[in-house]
């Protein structure tokens, strides 16, 4: 029986349609890097994410026009970052190192906190500082950058899979797509260090 894009598994489909250089290594997506907001920075400079992305599973990024960095338009994480399904683009926002925002929840502190962030409350008021822009770069690629290649991968492969109908549905199926990524990329950065040497 041939194969199809309805029974080749996503991997092996870009695996064999993904443009390669001379090297046989695939060709990234373009990124447009442009100013930061003023006082902002982009959490993911364009050398930083080019680099972050060649430890993405092929499949993620088979289709994907460009990224694009932004300056942040409005309120902070009003959104983070952003998915348009006609360009098959993704669009990423800057961020000032210091956040003021109304909402938080434990679960979003204990998040933060966990890569570094310093968080307090002052009045109905929360201030996230982030010490280190590296810390403010895992969790941005953590959380922002692998949810929004879920969506282009739930779009790129709707055809085959199904289009999965409702915001709410569409969110929950990138975060699981952002969870599997960061789980990869985590469980490669810890076998990497078991095979260092001891000095």
């Amino acid at each position: 029986m041939s194969h199809s894009r309805n029974t080749e598994k996503e991997s092996v489909w870009a695996a064999l349609r993904i443009a390669r250089d001379e090297d046989g290594e695939p060709y990234l997506p373009r990124i447009i890097a442009r100013q930061p907001r003023r006082g902002d920075i982009h959490p993911l400079p364009k050398s930083v994410l080019m680099g972050a992305l060649k430890t993405i599973p092929v499949e993620y990024l088979y289709g994907l026009s460009r990224i694009e960095l932004r300056a942040r338009p409005g309120r902070i994480g009003d959104p983070f970052g952003a998915y348009r399904p006609g360009e098959k683009a993704i669009i990423l926002y800057s961020l000032p190192r210091l956040w003021v925002v109304d909402l938080m929840s434990e679960g979003g502190q204990k998040d933060l906190e966990a890569f570094g962030a310093r968080v307090s409350q002052h009045g109905r008021q929360w201030h996230v500082y982030w010490p280190s822009e590296a810390g403010l770069a895992v969790w941005f690629f953590k959380e922002v950058v692998t949810h929004e290649l879920g969506h282009h991968f739930c779009h790129q492969y709707e055809k085959k899979r199904g289009r999965i109908r409702g915001v709410k549905f569409r969110e929950m199926n990138a975060n699981l797509h952002s969870f599997r990524l960061t789980r990869e990329m985590f469980n490669r950065m810890k076998r990497r260090r078991q095979l260092k040497p001891d000095k």
